[in-house]
């Protein structure tokens, strides 16, 4: 049908004032020397476009708190310099009205200046990889989270591959089974026929929700990317295992969490609640990096390697100072989901240099 001439201004006003929009936010940050300010995205979740174009992405935390607005705060983060934000919910409160609320100011705020609708979200839930019965369970807390429009899922404590397998595909996907070019999985997916906010978030029909909110690799068409954390002693013997299942997008080795179990009682030094763990020498002198410990090495070495060996992208904190923590270090071992931590843009700035990207920030 032929668009009347009035639409057809409308449309291009609109599209005008997107550009607009998009460039002014590009001007809040700095752009890498090899950006492509006539960048075109090519899907929804900027996150698994940046993978695919071989690319780090660089996330930081929500900022939601008891002082600030949920809605007003993801109008805020819209213009983030980051790839990807982290809705911490393991720790945080579980509270699906605040989300709601958070991705429909990040939607409302955007587009991003790269030209995406908003910035990925991944949330770090409260249930954890403990075993299949438990995570049979737990499936209904993941449909909820999904259905807020968030893009991603992070499972704490992924100690048994039976129960990242039942998150993956009963609490994540839809129940297709005969998806185009998407192999068929031994477990049916649980999320229920209601995608309406979900779909509002992501600007399309709830039936066009129902086919693109599947988990990719698994889907080459999936704007959903599933992630776990490796990092308890359970997790361990099990990582092998949990790394190859297909459709697994991203890990790390959790070195907080690591630190507890590796290193005992003593792990954390009187007066260490900065957030950062310390641990004490024998002659009780504190090990100022707890992480190039050789028993905390040797885990983050073999989480790594499975995720180089099942191209799962390996997750890993950084900075700017010279150092094995180097974020062009970490690049270089393999690190392609930086969380660039108090020195935020900075990082991402000096990785993105490195790596060329064209995608504006």
């Amino acid at each position: 049908m032929d668009i009347k001439k009035r639409d057809f201004l409308l449309a291009g006003a609109a599209l005008g004032a997107g550009l607009a929009a998009t460039s002014a936010k590009a001007a809040e940050h700095k752009q890498p020397s090899s950006v492509d300010m006539n960048y075109k995205p090519r899907r929804l979740n900027k996150v698994i476009e940046l993978w695919e174009d071989g690319q780090p992405i660089y996330y930081t935390g929500w900022g939601v708190n008891e002082t600030n607005d949920p809605y007003e705060q993801g109008v805020k983060m819209a213009s983030t310099w980051a790839d990807a934000i982290s809705i911490e919910m393991e720790h945080g409160s579980f509270d699906m009205k605040t989300l709601r609320d958070f991705m429909r100011g990040l939607r409302d705020g955007g587009p991003t200046a790269s030209g995406h609708k908003f910035p990925a979200t991944f949330v770090t839930p409260p249930v954890i990889g403990l075993d299949e019965p438990y995570a049979r369970a737990n499936t209904w807390v993941l449909e909820q989270i999904l259905c807020c429009g968030v893009t991603g899922i992070h499972i704490c404590h992924s100690r048994d591959a039976q129960a990242i397998a039942t998150y993956m595909y009963m609490g994540c996907r839809y129940p297709f089974q005969d998806r185009p070019n998407v192999p068929k999985m031994p477990m049916q997916g649980l999320r229920g026929n209601s995608a309406g906010y979900a779909a509002n978030i992501w600007g399309v029909s709830g039936g066009t929700y129902q086919h693109i909110a599947d988990l990719w690799p698994l889907n080459p068409r999936g704007e959903i990317f599933f992630g776990v954390k490796i990092e308890d002693t359970y997790g361990d013997k099990a990582a092998a295992d949990i790394l190859a299942l297909p459709g697994m997008a991203m890990a790390e080795w959790g070195p907080g969490d690591h630190n507890l179990w590796l290193n005992g009682y003593n792990s954390v030094a009187e007066g260490g609640l900065s957030g950062h763990p310390v641990v004490r020498d024998a002659s009780g002198k504190v090990i100022e990096d707890v992480s190039a410990m050789p028993n905390m090495e040797a885990v983050r070495k073999n989480v790594l390697d499975l995720c180089k060996k099942n191209n799962v992208k390996f997750l890993n904190a950084a900075e700017t100072e010279p150092g094995h923590n180097n974020v062009i270090q970490q690049i270089k071992d393999g690190c392609m989901v930086v969380s660039a931590g108090r020195e935020g843009e900075k990082v991402a700035q000096m990785g993105r240099e490195y790596t060329k990207r064209k995608m504006p920030v």
